[in-house]
């Protein structure tokens, strides 16, 4: 599913304001019925799964008071939840937000359906802030990682998942597509079209993803590149590897996701970084 712009031809001037990001949330509330079986999806759900074993060695033993932004259905919160953890989900999509919902049974979960850009929460109380999938449809990713990290206490972390700059443009040359590549490098932007429903999103690169987390005061910053040989293989062969011996295509993937070399390639950068304990002097 790669996003195209609509006409590639129509390139804005250079130093011109870009628009406004279209909205994800109609897009959003129609996947909403079926959003676990979008995750079925073998790439995604290679990417999915590998992001999952980075974060769970930052839990916190036994149970952490955690902020799930762009929480969709609740994918992810249920799987802390079942671990013990409290969860604090942010969801501006009716749809999703209608899902996510349900979790409040547990004792364990709350749920803020407003925007990311107007959650209000406490500063410095949760253990971890996850924005898995959620960032980039932010106004600003780099304003909001900073708000993240205020909502993360001191030795807590701050997690992202983001779609690779470099990734899309490779494929998108890759597949002859070559304005639309350029396009995509140029402005820094996507957009994920299904039927008549369009939801904007920033693509981010290894480097800008690493500036946002050094200037939200963040340390321990560590940039991976989740599903490298996607840029490789190619669209179909690695879905061909995936689907017929995924144990031995993941455990390549973890190897090459050790090296911060290869991040760009990767379909997914996952960005984590602690904010600094009292008294470090990076506060």
């Amino acid at each position: 599913m790669i996003a195209l712009h609509r006409d590639p031809a129509a390139r804005p001037d250079r130093g011109a304001t870009p628009p406004p990001l279209a909205t994800s949330v109609p897009l959003y509330d129609a996947l909403a019925p079926t959003y676990d079986e979008h995750f079925a999806a073998p790439h995604r759900r290679a990417y999915d799964d590998l992001a999952w074993e980075l974060v769970q060695p930052l839990l916190p033993d036994p149970s952490a008071r955690i902020v799930d932004v762009g929480c969709g259905i609740g994918r992810w919160a249920r799987r802390l939840i079942n671990l013990g953890h409290a969860v604090v989900g942010i969801e501006q999509a009716p749809a999703m937000a209608a899902v996510a919902r349900e979790l409040r049974a547990s004792g364990r979960f709350e749920l803020l359906d407003v925007p990311m850009e107007e959650a209000v929460l406490p500063v410095r109380q949760a253990d971890l802030v996850l924005a898995m999938g959620s960032l980039q449809y932010s106004i600003d990713p780099e304003q909001m990682l900073q708000r993240l990290g205020r909502w993360a206490r001191p030795g807590g972390w701050v997690v992202v998942l983001v779609d690779s700059l470099i990734a899309l443009v490779l494929e998108l040359l890759a597949a002859g597509k070559h304005e639309e590549a350029l396009l995509r490098l140029e402005t820094g932007r996507a957009a994920w079209i299904q039927g008549d429903l369009q939801a904007d999103y920033h693509l981010l690169d290894r480097d800008r993803l690493e500036r946002a987390f050094q200037d939200a005061g963040l340390d321990e910053i560590r940039i991976r590149g989740l599903l490298v040989g996607w840029s490789v293989l190619g669209r179909e062969r690695m879905l061909r590897r995936l689907t017929d011996n995924r144990d031995s295509q993941m455990a390549v993937e973890r190897r090459l996701a050790g090296s911060p070399l290869l991040a760009d390639l990767g379909k997914q950068l996952y960005g984590s970084g602690r904010v600094p304990l009292v008294g470090s002097s990076t506060i």
